[in-house]
Order: C-alpha cells, then structure tokens, then sequence
C-alpha cells in the first residue's frame, strides 16, 4: 500500500504539473527563442569567423553583453572565465556558463574547445540551441541522416523527446531551456556519481545554480 500511495502522490504531482506546462508556467518566461535568435544573429554578423582576427571568446562575450543590453543586467549574468564549468550529462562532455538560471528558464553558453558527443536526456522543458561557432547534428532514433544546425540556426528539442547529438570541437551555443528547470537538474549531475567523479565540479555548478535561482525569485521576484 505505500509504493501505491506514492506512485499515486507521483502520478498527480506529473498531472499537475503537466498542466501548468502550458498555462500558469509560461506566464513567469522573459524570454523568448525568437528574440534570442535575432540578438544571436545581430551580433554574429559584426564576427568574420573567416578573419585573421576572429575570437570565439570575443563573440561569446560579445552575445552576453547583448543580452544584457536588451534584458537588464540584474536578469543576465556577468562574463568570467572563472564562472565556466564543465559540464557531463548523457555521456556528452562540455564546458558552460550560466548566464541566467530561474526556476522556469535559463540561459547557457555552451560548447566545446575539444568536441563532444552524447544523448539530449529527455526533459520536462522545450530547449533552443542557438549556434554562435561551428555546428551541432543530432538526430531521433528512426533517422538515417542527421539533422545539422550552423551558425545562426536554432535546434528546437520538444519536451519528452532525445535525441543523440554531436558538436565538433570549437563549437559553441547559446541555450535557452524554459519548463521545470528543478527537473532537468539530475540529468546535469548523476555523470558525477556514475562516472566523473569530479565533485569539485557539481559543487561549483551547484553553487552557481543555487545561487542565481534564488536571486532572481527572491531579489528579482522571477519564478
């Protein structure tokens, strides 16, 4: 009777929660894929990847400064080479840095100096993936050919579906994920136990996870 009390208690939590998906949840969003799309590719066409003097780290810092320009500061984190963490899910490898985090939203730069490939996991949010450097291909299970994202271009993940992807090394994103981030975190942190073990790093991530979430729903009043 208790294991059927709590898939009972598991079964309306997922109910409800699922309800509120598409109807009170949308309603604590700032951003929007579109815009960030717009800013991404704003900024991308003052970077000449084919100059002598392209950066990719310029173009990063770059896109957070017009971020903050059109969100605000007090929603868009500062850029420091100290605040990148690694980043181990799905069996994929990274390095990102938490732009802005909430419990509805949250915005990433994400990539690799080295290449990565792995699973999406399967999450309770939409992603957006906005390539800034290089390319990312992914591809659902049935698929023969993959789907490949450029500069630019924005690979839209449906909540509750994976798919297997791969980034090239020098590549780099701008993520934006809205739904019940909480959700999404376990996926971002059983690699440490399961394989990694690199506690330093879900420590810190952690921390600045923590952090941002609770200043933006305590200071900022942003679910």
């Amino acid at each position: 009777m208790k294991w059927l009390s709590v898939a009972v208690l598991l079964g309306v939590a997922a109910y409800v929660l699922n309800a509120l998906y598409s109807t009170w949840l949308p309603t604590n969003y700032i951003f929007d894929a579109k815009t960030l799309n717009e800013i991404c590719n704003e900024v991308l066409s003052r970077h000449d990847s084919s100059s002598e003097n392209y950066s990719t780290e310029a173009l990063l810092r770059d896109v957070r400064d017009a971020l903050a320009q059109h969100y605000g500061d007090k929603y868009i984190n500062r850029y420091a080479n100290d605040d990148w963490v690694f980043n181990n899910a799905g069996g994929a490898m990274g390095q990102m840095i938490i732009l802005h985090a909430s419990l509805s939203e949250y915005v990433i730069l994400f990539g690799s100096a080295v290449g990565t490939e792995g699973h999406t996991g399967v999450h309770f949010a939409d992603d957006y993936f906005t390539i800034l450097h290089g390319k990312q291909v992914a591809a659902l299970p049935h698929a023969a050919n993959p789907e490949v994202y450029l500069p630019g271009m924005t690979h839209h993940l449906e909540r509750g579906y994976a798919k297997q992807y791969a980034m090239p090394s020098g590549s780099f994103a701008l993520e934006l994920a809205q739904g019940w981030i909480p959700c999404m975190l376990p996926f971002g942190f059983l690699d440490t136990f399961s394989s990694t073990l690199d506690l330093y790093t879900l420590g810190k991530t952690v921390y600045l996870t923590g952090k941002d979430m609770a200043k933006n729903l305590v200071k900022n009043g942003k679910f």
